[in-house]
């Protein structure tokens, strides 16, 4: 395989916590209709094999030497400005993950505004339009399909989760490789939930915020999404489509483990304990260039823009952020880099 299976792993686990436009990927009719459900199966954590096998212990020690690893609530406060508060989302329509926990149910509640990743998932028209708008960002280049740019054999795999998925190949031939990958990485039980029109977390938090008249604020644009997120070279983005084959089984585990640890406020424990999941592969060469330039494009540098266009916003006070999990620990998270500006931030759960 030319990919480290454990490194997709954790880029699966990113694309639930972190990418806007993942959330729009998976959820908003404007964008694709969600995939077709097969049979949905409840999925098994992984925490107990892992913690037997010594693995768990592992990544807990990695997990611990990333700041601000724990939580998904955060107090955000200056001198003579309201407080705010960040919360961090995942990208599903899970009840367990839509329903807030009371510390963070009764920040929503209190707060004047709401500040999401983006306002256009909201609207179909306006998806529709980011996509139509930037088909290169979409769309392979004029004259390559993916046939022409994945082996034979690994189509031959790939056909049967398509036509699954009601996905046929005419359809999508032309589509980039990171948005197709995008469609299978959706699990039965998320599938199924949203064919009957349930909302993910950060979609479901706009649609309360407007009923109670709180207006809702975005933080980037979903151009500037779709950009983040096809910055990836075909060629890696064609190992990353073969490498979510060897995923689909385990999906509901996978989801199940990730939400697990979510739900426990372990935040940074997410991406070294799905990672623990998998053997590794013969190329980690190839696999550590795919996760930097992920973790370049799509986490460090839309950091940097969410926590630069956030603080106007907090200096107003009283908001209520909600943006991906992951976004908010590292170094380069948004914690640490509005204690850089000058904000005082405690975690509030």
């Amino acid at each position: 395989m030319p990919v480290r299976l454990s490194s997709h792993l954790a880029r699966a686990s990113r694309r639930l916590l972190l990418p806007g436009l993942a959330l729009a990927l998976l959820a908003a009719p404007a964008l694709a209709e969600a995939p077709a459900p097969t049979a949905c199966r409840a999925g098994t954590s992984a925490l107990p094999a892992l913690a037997v096998s010594g693995k768990l212990a592992e990544a807990e020690r990695e997990a611990a030497l990333v700041p601000n690893g724990e939580g998904r609530l955060f107090r955000i406060e200056r001198e003579g400005v309201a407080p705010s508060f960040v919360y961090g989302t995942m990208h599903l329509s899970d009840p367990r993950v839509l329903t807030l926990p009371p510390s963070a149910d009764a920040a929503f509640t209190k707060a004047s505004g709401l500040v999401i990743e983006t306002t256009d998932a909201l609207d179909p028209a306006v998806m529709a339009t980011a996509l139509l708008s930037r088909p290169d960002l979409t769309t392979l280049p004029a004259g390559q399909t993916l046939e022409t740019i994945v082996p034979a054999q690994e189509m031959t795999r790939l056909a049967p989760q398509f036509e699954q998925r009601a996905m046929p190949l005419a359809a999508i031939r032309t589509l980039q490789p990171w948005f197709v990958a995008t469609q299978l990485l959706v699990a039965p039980c998320e599938a199924e939930r949203m064919k009957g029109g349930a909302k993910v977390l950060d979609i479901a938090l706009a649609s309360r915020a407007k009923e109670s008249g709180k207006p809702v604020q975005g933080l980037e644009s979903a151009t500037e999404q779709l950009e983040a997120l096809a910055t990836m070279p075909l060629d890696l983005q064609v190992d990353n489509l073969v490498a979510t084959l060897d995923l689909i089984d385990t999906l509901p585990d996978l989801f199940e483990t990730m939400t697990e640890l979510y739900l426990s406020d372990r935040i940074a424990l997410i991406e070294p304990a799905t990672t623990a999941l998998a053997p590794s592969g013969t190329d980690e060469a190839r696999s550590l260039e795919v996760t930097q330039r992920f973790d370049e494009a799509v986490v460090h540098r839309r950091n940097a823009v969410m926590s630069e266009r956030l603080q106007p916003l907090l200096a107003r006070g009283g908001l209520f952020v909600a943006v991906g999990a992951l976004h908010l620990p590292g170094e380069t998270g948004l914690v640490e880099s509005l204690r850089r500006a000058g904000w005082q931030v405690t975690r509030a759960d």
